[in-house]
Formats: C-alpha cells, structure tokens, sequence
C-alpha cells in the first residue's frame, strides 16, 4: 500500500511539474495557409483557449486546399520538447489524422521542411494530446498536413520547451552601418539605434534624432541580404513617445528614396514612452528603413534590433577561419600572417592575434580561400594598441591569380582613416577569387592586420552595395579647380553660376545665393573639377538645384579619369545620375574603383543647361 501510495505520489507531481512549465506559444505570432472564413483565423489555436466547437470562434480552419498548414513563430529560438493539439470537437475530428509536426529556424517552403519531430495519429473528436520528443531547436512550430483536397483545424497548439536552453536571435544589425535623413545634435547620431544599448532616455546618448523635417528617416544596411523576420524598436522614454506614431518599416535591397520605397511590412501604432515593441514579417532584403511620412516630423529611435531567417544567416557567416594566410615578410615571432584569421578579433599586437610585417616597400598578406566565391564584403580589424595610422591607404585585391603574389588581382576597396582597435566592414559588387590580399603600396611600409573576415553572398543587387563610407573619407574635390563649357548670361551678370561655387564647401540650393553653378543653353554642357592630386574615388555626392531648372541634371554623366581629351567626356564612367527631388544631395557610387585627376559631369543631348550646386567627391 505504501509503494502504491509513493507511485502515485511521484506520478503525480511529475505530472504537476510537467503543467506547471510555460506554454511559449501563446500571444506569438500565427500565420496559416489560408483562412476559411471570419471565425477561422490562425491566431485562435494560440489564444489559450481550447474550447474545441469551431462556432465558439477559438479554431483555426484552412480552405479545402493541396498541403494545408499553421505555423507558430515563437518570440526566440527554444529547445522544444514538446506540443499539445487540441482537436476540432464539434465535427471532422478525422481531418487531422496524418498532419506533421516540424520545427527549425528556417522558412524555407514556410518551414514545412523543417525538422519533423512528430506525426499526428488517430484523434479523437474534442480530444487534446501531448507529442513529446527529443529536444529540437528553433523558432518555428508548423502543423502540416500533406495531400490533396486537406482541411486544417486546430483549436488550441501549446508548445514547451527546456527552459535552461532558450536563447534569443542573433541581432544582425549590430555593427553594422547605420544613417539618418537629417542629425539634430551630437547626441543624436543615427548609429546610436544600433550600439547594443536601449537605454531610452535621450540625454544619455543612445538614441538617434531627427531635425523637424518633412519625410524623416532612419537606414540600416546590414552585411547582406538576409530573410528578415522580424524588427524590434525602443522608443524614447523621456519624452515625445507619439512622435513615432505613423512610422513605417520598410524593407529591401534599393536605394531609390533612400530605401524608402522598399516593400512596406508594419507601421508603427500607439507606443508608450521607453516601450519595446517586435514587429513581425518576412521580408528579404539588405536595407531596413524606420521611414515617418508627414510634415514637420521628428524621428527618435533608441534601439533597432533585425532578426532574419537562421538558413539566411549562414550563408554570410565568415569562410576565413582555418584557412591558409601568408604575408610578405614576418616582424617576429607575435607576427604569424595565420594570426589575421585565427577568429580572434583581439586587436593588442603583444596578446599574439595581429599580423605584422617588416618596415619594407609594398607589404601584403594573402588570405586563401578553400574555394573559389563570389566574395561581397572584408571585414579589417585594425591594430588597437597604437600604430593605427600605418595601415591607411592599404588597398583590398581579390581574383584567382597568383602573379606578383595576387596583389595584381582586382581592386575592390581601398582602407582609409580607421582608428586604432578599429573593425570596419567594405563592400562591393560580388568579385569572384579564392585569394584576398592586403596589399600595402609604398616604401618602408608595415602591414599589420588583427583579424580579416570574408564573406561570400549568393545574391547581390547591384544597387546595393557601396565601396567605402563617405562620411568617413576626404572630400577631394574642396581644393580642386573647376571648370564648365559655359556661364548662363544672367548668372554672369549678376556674379551666380561660376564653375568654382560647386566646390565651395557650400550645398545651398538656392542659385542666388551664390553657391551653384549654371551653364548656358547648349548642346551636351559639362562642368569639370582637376584635383589636386591623382586619387582613387569611391563616391561623388551631386546637390541640384532647388529654385529652377529641374532637369538641370537629369541624366547627366560623372566620368572620371586623367585625359582632358574632348573635355573630359571620355574618361571611365563612374555613374549616371537619375531624376533627384529640387535642393537633394544624392551620392553616387562608381560601379568599379576608379582612379583619376578629374571628375566631369556631362549633361548629353541638345539644347540642355547643366546645374550644380555642389559637387563632393571622396577618395584618397
């Protein structure tokens, strides 16, 4: 009797424990293939409610469709153990008999490919069932069911996990590049909603902030296109929480609008002071933009967190490590090349993790992949414990050749200023090869690298990628000497129009201000700026016109190169520049690195007049 008694005894408090652990699905996200009529929406199986008559309303029911399915998508990526199905009472109990129970981190095929952990038997009417299984990771429970002429209906899902393994979703916008449509202060930087901090209170310097303007907005441009699912934002809690109200998050790979026409997948409602909200989706796509349409708005983000597919995610993990690295010469002993790959970011040349040459001409280090990719981006951490300086000017080369040791391969980039402990990412068009090198042009250099970090995508847009940081890199053009075909009449009698106000530092709109230039009517005008010296260019910035002359660069063509034959107009093309809003600022970026003495921009065609009012060109 007492054996019998302690059996029951340990039965039952299993059986509390097991009813005493947290059913994760309820308030997530539910998304079926499709809905049978007002009463059958997917978010009815996890509304905690089991109630199995489908006229009560707390059932989910598909059409008469080939492979119907319900997916849950939970808040983290779990260990699950275990789901419960409570199955339609009222009627049709049988419907159910062979559906999938599949969970994973991926979309693929609405995650009806995911790992299948279950399958669903004989069901009573009415009846609910528990399906425990070996702990299976991820983010996303489906109830599938496959065949032709199938119904689906579930009139409650619960789904547990092991809650010691639960762990959240990489942030992938961490690190990445952030800007905004306008900065308010110095507090107000757009890289403040993406430094890992959500800290809500403005004044503590990590939110972004917006001057008062039309159509504000905010951009994240990740390392890659990604399966996006979701974005989390922090709004700011000190004050001025409904200014966010109305704003739209966008996502896709154009740059058209700043990324502001990309495809629209939530609009942000009513959010509290200092509160966090997820917004959940699915949309591919390297640009996230936080867009506030209206006039006179401010837009103030203190956090924005991006979540994407798993399956995605790998795809731009880092094919570097364990890979062969060598370098032109070897300073000692802390300076093996393999130390620039060894997945240590550690940027303290003494800790042993940093690369370093000897004081010679043109030092490299070569990285050689374990296959040939269509590499989109580098990732360079700089040495951090003084030195910084040394590898300015360094310029990134990938190909498949190993004449002159693959410092002859194509140039994708070239690094610029970067601080010392520095990471900093470059992108550019896909470029097939299997060798990167770090090639350091110049007499008594050192090269020294503390991690390199190589990414391969397998799409890449065209319109999305750029090859350097603007803000981070000179504008050659200030003390350059510019030319043009032409002075409109009126804005040589009044002193406007001159060749050298696009170079003036100045982006003022207004041609009577002085700060523009304008030519006469003419066939296929051009405006030239000779730099001071030779550079390599990664960007021009053009600013048009805001009073008139619309057109007045529509069109036009930026060359660059070092012949002045037929005034410049045959020199490499760098870009060709769309139609901009009056009084925009727009940066172009060269579909190849290009090297040259001067810039022009042609306006080709008859009877055309060409207005600029200034034009930035960075490089080095």
């Amino acid at each position: 009797m007492t054996l019998t008694v302690l059996l029951l005894l340990t039965h039952l408090s299993g059986a509390v424990a097991a009813a005493a652990k947290e059913n994760i699905a309820i308030g997530a996200k539910v998304v079926q293939s499709s809905t049978y009529d007002e009463l059958a929406d997917a978010e009815h199986a996890v509304d905690g409610n089991s109630d199995s008559h489908y006229l009560n309303g707390s059932c989910s029911h598909t059409n008469y469709e080939k492979n119907p399915w319900l997916r849950v998508e939970l808040p983290s990526i779990y260990n699950i153990t275990s789901v419960t199905i409570t199955n339609r009472g009222d009627c049709c109990g049988q419907r159910i008999h062979g559906a999938q129970i599949r969970i994973g981190s991926s979309l693929n095929n609405n995650g009806n490919r995911n790992k299948l952990v279950a399958l669903v038997g004989f069901l009573q009417k009415g009846a609910t069932k528990t399906y425990s299984f070996k702990a299976t990771e991820g983010r996303f429970v489906n109830i599938f069911l496959p065949g032709k002429e199938k119904i689906l209906t579930l009139c409650e899902v619960q789904v547990f996990a092991d809650e010691e393994s639960v762990h959240l979703p990489e942030n992938i916008a961490v690190g990445s590049r952030a800007v905004q449509s306008s900065t308010f202060n110095k507090l107000a930087d757009a890289e403040h909603a993406i430094d890992g901090n959500s800290d809500s209170h403005y004044f503590r310097g990590s939110c972004t902030h917006t001057m008062h303007e039309k159509d504000p907005w905010w951009r994240v441009e990740l390392p890659g296109v990604y399966l996006v699912t979701s974005v989390t934002i922090t709004n700011r809690g000190d004050c001025c929480g409904f200014r966010i109200i109305g704003a739209q998050i966008r996502v896709g790979n154009s740059l058209k609008n700043n990324g502001n026409e990309n495809k629209l997948v939530a609009t942000v409602g009513n959010l509290e002071n200092g509160a966090e909200k997820t917004y959940n989706f699915t949309a591919e796509g390297r640009f996230v933009n936080i867009f506030l349409p209206g006039e006179n708005k401010i837009l103030t983000v203190c956090e924005v967190k991006v979540f994407a597919d798993e399956e995605s995610l790998q795809r731009y993990e880092n094919i570097v490590p364990a890979v062969k690295a060598v370098q032109s010469s070897t300073y000692n002993e802390l300076a093996d090349a393999e130390h620039a790959v060894d997945g240590n970011s550690d940027s303290h040349y003494l800790n042993g993790s940093c690369s370093h040459t000897n004081y010679e001409k043109d030092p490299w280090l070569r990285v050689e992949l374990p296959g040939v990719y269509d590499v989109t981006s580098v990732a360079i951490t700089n040495r951090g414990d003084g030195y910084g300086f040394r590898i300015n000017g360094a310029q990134i080369r990938i190909g498949n050749s190993i004449e002159n040791n693959g410092n002859d391969n194509k140039l994708v980039a070239v690094i610029g200023p970067l601080q010392d402990g520095a990471t900093r990412t470059y992108r550019f068009k896909a470029t097939e090869g299997r060798y990167v090198n770090i090639f350091l042009p110049g007499e008594e250099k050192i090269l020294t690298v503390c991690e390199v970090k190589v990414f391969a995508d397998e799409v890449t847009s065209p319109e999305s990628f750029h090859l350097h940081d603007y803000d981070v890199l000179p504008n050659v053009a200030l003390k350059g000497l510019a030319n043009q075909s032409s002075i409109h009449p009126y804005g040589l009698l009044a002193g406007f129009a001159l060749a050298r106000n696009a170079v003036d530092g100045n982006r003022n709109s207004d041609l009577r201000k002085g700060s523009c230039t304008q030519t006469d009517m003419e066939s296929s005008p051009w405006w030239r700026v000779s730099l001071q010296n030779k550079s390599t260019i990664f960007s021009v910035a053009l600013t048009r016109q805001a009073d008139h002359c619309f057109q007045c660069m529509d069109g036009a063509e930026i060359r660059i190169g070092d012949s002045l034959h037929n005034d410049g107009k045959d020199n490499p093309l760098c870009a060709t520049v769309s139609s901009t809003p009056a009084g925009h600022t727009e940066h172009y970026t060269c579909s190849s690195l290009l090297e040259g003495s001067h810039v022009t921009v042609i306006l080709p065609g008859e009877d055309r007049i060409l207005s600029l009012c200034e034009v930035e060109v960075f490089g080095l």
